[in-house]
């Protein structure tokens, strides 16, 4: 005889009453104890739970970016620059006395650079590679540069405190009060820097209202003079200072 198939519940009646129009008796009840009955059901979030909070954080995203716009001003434009004149200097401040202390200052910032205020030597120092090398990245607001070869012979002679920098062009002010635009291409320009070496000065006294001297007699001052070739010099100043430079022949010097 065969086995009698167990009756089932209400609640199963209708998935073993379809499974049973298709398959026999007990392989739809195997079916339904496999597949249905003891079927693991996996939970996961709905795609409209997920869109929401993708909208969510999309939403705070913008306002996190707007809220750093606010607090971080726009930066100007080359052409604003221009408009607004921020790098042209006025006429009241186009003098020359204006600019002397910064040629002082330069004056120590370069020989602090050469190594020529612990020297207390009264000898020229040999410029080395090293030192042309410094001199190569120092910065040259407030040098006193003298033009002195160019391809326009009127340049030939103007000198003044370098106000700007910039790549292709120095921005001098003349002793005559005038802001002055030498091109570096095609010019030659000279400076000098003042060795701070220990003067003897001579000892007087006074005697009947005559000065005795005595010692040896005050050293003249000495100076360092170098040339700047402006066609191997087109760089920025803050360029300049990252850069390295390498000493090698070039046949148009």
């Amino acid at each position: 005889m065969a086995p009698k198939t167990p009756t089932p519940k209400n609640s199963d009646s209708i998935a073993l009453s379809l499974l049973s129009r298709a398959h026999s008796p007990t392989t739809a009840n195997t079916i339904y104890t496999e597949k249905v009955k003891s079927r693991p059901v996996y939970l996961k979030p709905s795609e409209t739970t997920n869109a929401q909070q993708t909208r969510r954080s999309e939403r705070a995203r913008k306002l996190l970016t707007s809220r750093k716009k606010k607090t971080k001003p726009a930066t100007l434009s080359a052409r604003q620059k221009r408009a607004l004149c921020i790098y042209e200097i006025p006429k009241t401040a186009q003098k020359y006395a204006v600019y002397e202390p910064l040629h002082r200052m330069w004056v120590g910032y370069i020989q602090e650079i050469l190594g020529l205020e612990a020297s207390g030597t009264g000898k020229n120092l040999p410029v080395t590679g090293p030192a042309a090398a410094k001199l190569c990245s120092a910065d040259y607001h407030g040098a006193e540069l003298e033009v002195v070869r160019s391809r326009c012979v009127s340049r030939v002679g103007m000198r003044g405190i370098v106000v700007r920098d910039l790549r292709g062009v120095f921005e001098v002010v003349t002793k005559g009060d005038r802001v002055k635009v030498v091109p570096k291409e095609g010019t030659v320009f000279r400076f000098t820097v003042p060795i701070p070496i220990p003067v003897p000065i001579s000892m007087a006294e006074e005697v009947d209202g005559q000065a005795e001297e005595k010692g040896p007699k005050e050293e003249a001052k000495k100076d360092l003079v170098f040339e700047l070739h402006g066609n191997q010099f087109m760089y920025r100043a803050a360029d300049r200072a990252n850069r390295k430079f390498k000493p090698h022949f070039l046949p148009d010097l």
